[in-house]
């Protein structure tokens, strides 16, 4: 008799176990990481059921997750061509996302499983083998016409490792060149030889494509590895993450050892721009470990089963994964247990109802994550009213009105804490209106969930106007080494040494304004120096 709770689920619930006890050790931030965690796993759990009662819906779905992605592609060439506007006005075309990067890292995901239904469609009746394949080549089209548009790498390299997994799936390319090199070794020698220049050249060529984009994750993965080694059985605590990154990459520019270009791609990113990073960093290494089983059991199970397409999306996903921030966008977060439920489906063997003590357990199971997810649906619906309420404050915010403003944004912080941008722009009302110490508070919640050193600028221009001059030389020695190429903390810091009475450290680091070329330029730049200059005109000898 067929069970419907397996392994594989155990392990899951073991994943998730981990996760909410970690966040909760760290009394972490805010409640919508665990909601996410608790939707991702509903998702799951249902897609198991679903195909546990019922295998034959497998080409059902995947034909839906095909509709998904033409939908998408449709939605994105509408708004490269001008007839739907963006989501981002930076950018031509994002889909219902908010970038091109992780839409563009959506289409490699459903773009293997495409490929699979194409070349070996998973056994549905032969009356929708047609309609399968058909849909699966106008997603194939429709992909390939927006990947080059979106120019994103990480999408092309998912794209090329989930397809090679369907195609050594389907084909069995290894036994193929096993025989072929026991005839032709130095065919294949020549063959081989040409392959890796051809790798390494298109490796070159894709890194100078975009060399400082590559250079600033290759520094954020080296300050996310040193976040680590230093908290490697408990990580930092899930949405901690950005706040330890802006500490650790400033105590790493303070150790003088950064080269010139880290100091030029430094910025302050919110993501790890690697998935398994990150989990390591937030949750520690056994959160990672815990992870890589469960995605493992999962493929082989699905390799097993002969689900390719699946494989081969995982696979993509798992790739984009190593490049950027796919658990932060909420299509990639429904389509991630999605894969991930199919995938540890048997659908070899045929259906079979529920034991009844295996269907109580499974509704039991569904409960444990269902109630506190419509409690946590709850909290989601306050903190949706407090944003609306907040947006509407913002207006006034714009304006420079703080008196009321500041009361209004103190009824928010139950629901906003989590919040980087509102805690900013609550500890800048307090600041505008004297309230310094109580700015200081908030603003240093702020800098424990961001890595932006406009935090640490503010806190410092407080300690300032409080005369605490030591406290505020701290704040704005942290916030230059956070991002070394950004001038206003130097300009700040010249003025506190000006204020201060210290007029030889002023001239120095007025001369370092003027001199030090910022990675961008601007009018506020130039207003800058020219302050500068004035004040070495009045101050050197």
């Amino acid at each position: 008799m067929q069970l419907a709770f397996t392994y594989g689920d155990i392990r899951i619930l073991i994943l998730i176990g981990y996760l909410i006890f970690n966040q909760s050790a760290h009394l972490s931030p805010g409640n919508n990481r665990i909601t996410g965690i608790l939707g991702c796993t509903c998702i799951y759990f249902l897609i198991r059921f679903v195909l546990t009662l019922k295998n034959n819906l497998y080409a059902s779905i995947c034909w839906l997750l095909l509709i998904w992605g033409i939908s998408e592609a449709i939605y994105g060439n509408l708004q490269l061509y001008g007839h739907y506007p963006s989501n981002n006005g930076l950018y031509r075309f994002t889909g219902s996302f908010l970038n091109p990067g992780p839409f563009s890292g959506f289409l490699s995901c459903i773009f293997p499983l495409a490929l699979a239904c194409i070349s070996q469609p998973a056994a549905p009746p032969k009356k929708n083998i047609g309609i399968l394949r058909n849909t699966a080549w106008l997603c194939l089209f429709l992909t390939l016409s927006l990947l080059p548009a979106g120019m994103s790498r990480a999408a092309w390299l998912a794209v090329i490792t989930g397809s090679l997994v369907v195609l050594c799936h389907h084909y069995s390319p290894l036994k193929f060149f096993r025989q072929y090199y026991i005839r032709h070794k130095r065919k294949i020698l020549y063959g081989l030889s040409g392959l890796l220049i051809f790798l390494f050249t298109a490796g070159i060529s894709t890194y100078y494509l975009k060399k400082d984009s590559a250079d600033g994750r290759l520094l954020i993965w080296k300050i996310t590895a040193r976040i680590i080694a230093e908290h490697p059985a408990t990580g930092v605590g899930a949405g901690n993450f950005a706040g330890a990154y802006g500490k650790k990459q400033a105590a790493y520019f303070a150790e003088g050892k950064a080269t010139p270009q880290e100091k030029l791609v430094a910025g302050s990113p919110e993501y790890g721009f690697n998935e398994f990073l990150q989990i390591a960093a937030e949750y520690g290494i056994p959160g990672l470990i815990l992870f890589c089983i469960v995605l493992i059991f999962a493929f082989r199970k699905a390799w097993k089963n002969g689900q390719a397409g699946i494989t081969g999306s995982l696979t993509a996903f798992l790739t984009f994964a190593c490049f950027s921030y796919p658990f932060s966008v909420p299509q990639l977060n429904i389509l991630f247990p999605l894969l991930l439920g199919i995938a540890n489906s048997d659908l070899r063997s045929s259906p079979a109802a529920f034991p009844k003590r295996q269907l109580l357990f499974t509704g039991i199971v569904l409960l444990c994550f269902l109630f506190p997810l419509f409690q946590t649906g709850k909290q989601w619906k306050t903190r949706q009213k407090a944003m609306n309420t907040w947006k509407e404050e913002q207006t006034y915010y714009n304006m420079q009105i703080y008196e009321g403003t500041t009361d209004n944004y103190r009824k928010l912080y139950p629901a906003l804490k989590d919040e980087p941008a509102y805690l900013f722009e609550w500890g800048q009302c307090l600041s505008k209106t004297g309230l310094y110490e109580e700015s200081n508070q908030i603003l240093r919640e702020g800098a424990q969930i961001s890595s932006d050193p406009m935090f640490w600028n503010i806190m410092g221009k407080n300690y300032q106007a409080l005369k605490q001059y030591q406290e505020a030389e701290k704040c704005f020695l942290h916030a230059c080494n956070m991002i070394p190429h950004r001038l206003y903390p130097l300009y700040l810091l010249a003025n506190l040494y000006f204020d201060s009475g210290e007029t030889s450290k002023g001239i120095a680091t007025a001369r370092m304004v003027i001199t030090r070329q910022p990675k961008i330029t601007s009018s506020a730049i130039e207003e800058m120096k020219a302050e500068m200059k004035e004040k070495l005109n009045t101050f050197e000898p």
